[in-house]
């Protein structure tokens, strides 16, 4: 029997209109055509067999809700589960180019998951024939996953498992190193009407009494505040066309960086490669902005979740990070300047959050009882209210780095990797950093109220690496 945690609750109940919770990958394979998709769709069918079975037991389980939301639902197993349901094949339509995998990907991630399926889903999409800078005959791995289920680095985990470092199609996969889950029926057992709601009789009565215990743990952090996200004390956070309710549809874009290139530059100017990835995010967005004479006085705000999940303790699945607040001194035009003011800020913004205690955050999180969370939501949407909420972050940009050797599926070499999360209410634009083993991709989630068909956004964010790579 397993219970969703706080923050895993939140991800299902939080879910608002046209603002799904779960997050996506974009995988590209040097199949040569048709042949070589057609084996690597058949080994992604055995392979989620094998990694359901051994490995994440948890993506053959469906959500049990509680009624009327007295408790936080669980995870059961799904008695009809098949992976022929979550492992699609399409083809991609013409012109078969990158606006084309842009297009179908951006649909792929607007759709909800189905709630009454296990929470993720597979296509692959065969025909990628016109893509710069990609083989002809590609094809390309959609995946899409909620994240109730897990957080990114327990997806990035799943995703290993997917692959083998061999390019032989029958090469061992990293997955039958990896350590073996409790059985299905062991650890997903559905509990009975009696446990269902005298445990919600019983956490009922227990929240309020954890709440105020973990409320006189953090005390001393919620006293002492955080301004660490401002260059400036007492600064605000402002807001931009991001910073307004969320449309349906999603757009997608990507640039690549050289993985040489920032190593030199991360060398040379004692910053990181996630402080460079951040500076690219910063110049696009300045520049978006100035080209809508939209550029606040102020810099803008970015929130990056930080990985603090205990190894032993905490398991695979599920959510545990914390967030930081970094400043992304867009109010700064030199790109040198700016990198600097970035690489200082981000590394005191980490520091600050492992110091503070994340863990009892996420207790906090988890004794707030569910009702609230889904009452909170429904009442924001229906008086209109959800504008008013004031601005905290003005976009998100994640890490998630992708495997740093060359991997493959079926003897089919992973070309590409592009990761996106889920926008959230009044923040719509979201940034991940994935790599590959010989390049770094930053990629953005927005929608086409905001950000148009992402063209103009894409080739800010371009541009942007081009005058940072000028450091060199």
């Amino acid at each position: 029997m397993r219970q969703l945690g706080g923050l895993d609750n939140l991800m299902v109940e939080g879910e608002m209109p046209h603002i799904p919770m779960h997050m996506s990958a974009l995988m590209i394979y040097d199949t040569g055509g048709k042949r070589g998709a057609t084996a690597l769709f058949n080994a992604l069918q055995n392979s989620f067999d094998e990694l359901v079975e051994h490995h994440f037991p948890i993506l053959r389980c469906r959500l049990e809700e509680v009624a009327l939301q007295l408790d936080k639902a669980y995870w059961v197993e799904d008695t009809h589960f098949s992976t022929h349901y979550h492992v699609t094949r399409v083809a991609l339509p013409r012109p078969q180019n990158w606006q084309a995998v842009y297009a179908m990907f951006g649909q792929f991630h607007a759709q909800p998951l189905d709630r009454a399926r296990p929470l993720w889903q597979v296509m692959v999409v065969e025909g990628l024939d016109r893509l710069a800078g990609i083989p002809r005959g590609s094809t390309a791995l959609f995946l899409k996953i909620h994240h109730a289920m897990m957080d990114g680095k327990s997806a990035l985990r799943l995703m290993s498992g997917l692959h083998s470092l061999g390019s032989e199609a029958d090469s061992v996969p990293i997955a039958a190193s990896m350590p073996e889950e409790k059985p299905i029926a062991e650890a997903f057992q559905a509990p009975s009407w009696w446990e269902k709601y005298s445990r919600a009789w019983w956490h009922a009565v227990e929240r309020p009494i954890d709440m105020a215990a973990t409320l006189v743990k953090l005390l001393p952090q919620l006293l002492l505040g955080d301004d660490s996200s401002s260059p400036e004390k007492g600064q605000g956070v402002p807001q931009i066309r991001f910073n307004h309710p969320l449309t349906a549809d999603r757009v997608i874009g990507h640039v690549r960086l050289d993985l040489r290139q920032l190593k030199r530059l991360a060398k040379k100017c004692h910053c990181t490669v996630n402080d460079l990835a951040l500076c690219v995010v910063a110049g696009g967005l300045r520049e978006f902005l100035l080209e809508h004479d939209e550029l606040p006085p102020e810099s803008l705000v970015t929130l990056m979740p930080i990985d603090v999940r205990r190894t032993g303790r905490d398991g695979t699945t599920g959510n545990h990070v914390t967030v930081a607040k970094v400043c992304l001194y867009t109010n700064i035009a030199d790109t040198k300047e700016r990198l600097e003011a970035i690489s200082r800020h981000s590394s005191e913004g980490k520091k600050h959050s492992r110091k503070a205690d994340a863990h009892a955050m996420l207790k906090l999180v988890d004794d707030i009882h569910p009702a609230i969370i889904l009452w909170l939501g429904e009442w924001l949407i229906s008086s209109g209210h959800l504008e008013d909420l004031p601005t905290v972050v003005n976009t998100v940009v994640t890490n998630v780095p992708g495997l740093s050797s060359e991997a493959y599926i079926a003897g089919a070499r992973l070309i590409d990797y592009l990761g996106f999360g889920p926008l959230a209410p009044n923040v719509g634009l979201f940034h991940t950093v994935s790599s590959t083993a010989d390049h770094v991709n930053v990629s953005f989630l927005s929608t086409e109220l905001f950000i148009g068909d992402g063209s103009a956004y894409n080739a800010a964010l371009a541009r942007s690496w081009d005058e940072l790579a000028l450091l060199l």
